[in-house]
């Protein structure tokens, strides 16, 4: 029993989804394929509206189109509203800003993307272009120097130690702030003070995927970044926590961790258009100029979250230590007093020695020998006087 997916008189098949066994109820994952030839009987039971717009669509491409030679592509739900057959190689490739077909709607009454989910700590608001090295730049930069975490990208064509720089995007907990490195220059720029933010070692620089930035800057303009959190690092260290040491074979990209950690939408985040094949010349769509709005839109983006994502990640990271700490707040609170007066504050809770496979000596340095216990080193007994 199940409902009828695909019909193709030409290659005389038909497949069925939501396949059970009506006897005993179990149920098959996947599409199940029957040839003409092989079936004696069929029996309709019901109707599936869904399914039967879906099969009375391909039927009438077959017969346009002739027979099909690949499996029918699934379209993920967040492309339902786009026709592949109107959006050029610019829509594609996120040159111009294209917006889902409203199907049959004014644009007035087309629905609004939800807001984001309220965020964790302040999240600009606002970003600002810096194309000279004028007083805008000294102001933005004497405003980066002040803030303790910021968050940083970079964009240009084919990134890395043979790569050309367009743009450097920097987010602090109030602005962002977009420089046009292609117009200043981007070995000016370091020069001038950008270069000392990304050594400066008390300024926590929060990246996704430092690779191609650290291998560029190094190259190219003689940095090495300073004080880096890797979000898509710590992803993979979470994922090695989780599963027992086993490292993934492939890394994410922001807008999945994004997604995953933060629960944004597609709508809220920004996905890069770029052919593989093709990269240099897809690249090149950060040297327009002036840069069209949206893909301004995309680099406020790329750097928006990444503060609030290294938070949700640490909490991941830090998950046993946070337990730690909760037996610690509890080896006392929850103990009654003659209990208390037995214990020994220099030995550790036997509820967290519970969470070890083995307890070790961390006695690294030789002792005052008229000291029985210190709460700071391991307990020595005194020896026997003879």
């Amino acid at each position: 029993m199940g409902v009828i997916n695909l019909v193709l008189p030409s290659s005389r098949r038909l497949s069925l989804e939501k396949v059970c066994n009506p006897k005993t109820g179990k149920k098959r994952v996947g599409l199940l394929t029957f040839f003409f030839h092989n079936i004696l009987k069929i029996t309709v039971i019901g109707e599936d509206k869904e399914a039967k717009e879906r099969l009375l669509k391909d039927v009438y491409q077959e017969d346009q189109r002739g027979k099909q030679l690949l499996m029918k592509k699934i379209v993920p739900p967040h492309l339902l509203g786009y026709d592949a057959n109107q959006l050029d190689e610019d829509v594609l490739l996120g040159r111009v800003e294209n917006n889902p077909l409203n199907n049959g709607r004014d644009s007035a009454d087309k629905e609004k993307p939800p807001p984001p989910p309220p965020a964790r700590i302040p999240r600009p608001a606002k970003w600002l272009v810096i194309d000279n090295l004028d007083d805008a730049y000294m102001k933005a930069l004497e405003f980066i120097k002040n803030e303790n975490t910021i968050s940083i990208s970079l964009e240009g064509q084919n990134l890395g130690r043979g790569g050309t720089l367009a743009w450097f995007s920097v987010a602090t907990s109030s602005i962002i702030f977009l420089f046009d490195m292609a117009k200043i220059g981007a070995g000016e720029a370091f020069r001038k003070g950008l270069g000392g933010v990304l050594k400066d070692k008390t300024v926590l620089k929060v990246v996704h995927d430092c690779r191609t930035m650290e291998d560029m800057l190094h190259h190219q303009f003689d940095i090495n970044l300073n004080n880096v959190f890797d979000t898509q690092a710590a992803e993979v260290y979470v994922h090695m926590l989780q599963h027992k040491g086993a490292v993934p074979s492939f890394v994410s990209g922001l807008p999945t961790l994004l997604i995953r950690y933060l629960k944004l939408s597609p709508s809220h985040v920004f996905f890069s258009h770029v052919r593989q094949e093709c990269s240099e010349n897809d690249e090149l769509v950060w040297f327009e100029r002036p840069l069209p709005s949206h893909l301004g839109e995309g680099l406020a983006r790329n750097v928006m979250y990444l503060r609030e994502l290294r938070l949700e990640l640490l909490d991941l990271i830090l998950v046993d230590l946070n337990q730690v700490t909760n037996l610690y707040l509890g080896s006392l609170r929850d103990k009654d007093s003659v209990t208390i007066s037995n214990l020994e504050l220099h030995v550790v809770p036997a509820e967290v020695q519970k969470l070890g496979k083995r307890t070790i000596s961390n006695c690294v340095v030789d002792h005052d020998p008229y000291v029985h216990c210190s709460r700071d080193a391991i307990k020595i007994v005194p020896q026997k006087k003879y």
